[in-house]
């Protein structure tokens, strides 16, 4: 007992050993012009060379300016030193352009901060992150002019694509073809924070167009705005005045795996419309389980284009505190759903139809805590727990304000709904002797501070 206990202390004693010391880290620069080893007053004048030569744990730092490079990892770090390549910290604008694929990745632990990357509108990615490319982080980097996919993610897991901005993916064979913002194969465990994504031929981001038997699973879309709207000039092969896209967000996925599981919350979507036939900004379809709470959809044909079964399992979806306004329909769905859930959610001011059913019978459909602008409820939300009101019971419906004002009929009334807590600014509900009915509880004057149960809501940029 005694040997193997002195076994086990030296295994872990090595261990220990072996760990990432970030005293032994190097920091290499780069530079415009650099013909130096990569020291800060020798820097190195191709960004490639950087990650070349970067080791587990090491910086590379590129300053201002532009390079003329096309990026490809050349190892992996570590999950407590990771390989690093940023924009130096205070510095201007770095610019990597090349015609074709700008970014790519082939090996875990990788971090991609501050940088620019443009593809220059070549037939190619722009980043292409293949199955090796786990653990990478994109923060705060700029991904645009993709004659293809913008960002294009085989099937690694635990990425992250944080505070950036993805934009003019645009792919003009055929008139239009499909070029993403963000597409993803059997990806588990990503994450897409604090991100605009807008003017792509495709989707802001679609999720498994191969339906990969192996599965797609843990996605989460939070605090993002996806968007089209009008080219302001000719891009790429369409014309000034087009509107290229198709969905903020659409999903497919293997009837052979597990449902795939999605969160999207405190997003904006708009300006889906006029493309494609019955175009919307969140079209979820196949063997999803989705989770849509507190996002807003505008300026669209339709909001939520739902999906149920054909030849692929439906998809199930729950819809809870979104903000739905100047669209024709709200939430289409379809194929006798199986499972859909419209819970404490309001519908604004120029929504065409609330509803509507497209080879579907509503036997799938639980409508709670809706509240509508308007005189009459439709015919899916025949629970008491929902209410049409006039527009003098929100704060500025004009301007996309729906928080309620006092004495609106909608205050205290609602059902209690077990799963929603909470409303979209993130207090809890309920605040009075019940809970609201729509996206928003009224909260009640106080002396000395804020209202019990208020958090900080998460705000979309």
């Amino acid at each position: 007992m005694m040997a193997r206990r002195v076994r086990i202390l030296v295994v872990v004693l090595l261990i220990a050993s072996t760990r990432f010391d970030p005293a032994e880290a190097t920091e290499w620069f780069v530079a415009p012009g650099g013909t130096g080893p990569g020291t800060r007053t020798a820097p190195l004048g191709r960004v490639q060379d950087g990650l070349g030569s970067a080791m587990p744990g090491d910086i590379v730092t590129v300053r201002a300016g532009t390079y003329t490079d096309a990026l490809r990892t050349v190892r992996s770090g570590t999950a407590d030193a990771p390989i690093t390549l940023r924009a130096e910290p205070g510095g201007g604008p770095v610019l990597v352009t090349s015609a074709g694929t700008v970014l790519r990745v082939d090996h875990a632990h990788i971090v991609v901060e501050g940088l620019a990357l443009d593809g220059q509108y070549a037939n190619a990615v722009a980043v292409d992150v293949n199955n090796g490319g786990s653990f990478l982080v994109l923060r705060r980097v700029e991904v645009r002019r993709s004659g293809r996919d913008c960002v294009d993610l085989a099937a690694p897991s635990n990425v992250l694509i944080e505070d950036s901005l993805i934009h003019h993916c645009l792919y003009p064979a055929n008139g239009r073809s499909d070029a993403h913002g963000i597409v993803g194969g059997a990806v588990r465990d990503l994450t897409i924070r604090g991100t605009d994504i807008h003017t792509f031929s495709g989707d802001g981001i679609q999720l498994d167009p191969g339906r990969d038997a192996a599965g797609w699973d843990r996605v989460l879309v939070e605090r993002c705005r996806i968007w089209l709207a009008p080219l302001t000039q000719s891009e790429n092969g369409f014309a000034r005045g087009t509107v290229p896209g198709e969905n903020a967000l659409d999903t497919k996925a293997s009837n052979n795996a597990p449902r795939a599981r999605l969160v999207v919350r405190d997003t904006q979507a708009l300006g889906f419309r006029g493309t494609i036939d019955n175009q919307a900004a969140f079209n979820l379809k196949e063997n999803v389980d989705a989770m849509i709470d507190g996002v807003t959809v505008s300026d669209s044909e339709i909001a939520f284009r739902l999906r149920g079964p054909t030849t692929f399992s439906g998809a199930w979806v729950a819809v809870q505190n979104a903000i739905v306004h100047d669209v024709v329909t709200a939430v289409r769905y379809e194929d006798n759903i199986e499972n859909l859930r419209v819970w404490n959610s309001t519908f604004g001011l120029n929504v065409g139809r609330p509803f509507e059913a497209a080879s579907s019978r509503s036997a799938g459909v639980n409508v709670r805590n809706l509240l509508v602008l308007g005189s009459r409820l439709p015919e899916e939300a025949f629970d008491r727990s929902n209410l049409a009101v006039p527009n003098a019971s929100f704060v500025n419906a004009g301007a996309g304000d729906y928080h309620l004002v006092p004495g609106s009929p909608a205050i205290d009334v609602g059902a209690v709904v077990s799963s929603v807590l909470t409303d979209r600014d993130g207090v809890r509900r309920p605040q009075g002797n019940g809970p609201d009915i729509g996206a928003y509880e009224w909260l009640r004057p106080i002396m000395g501070g804020r209202p019990e149960g208020v958090f900080r809501p998460l705000l979309v940029r």
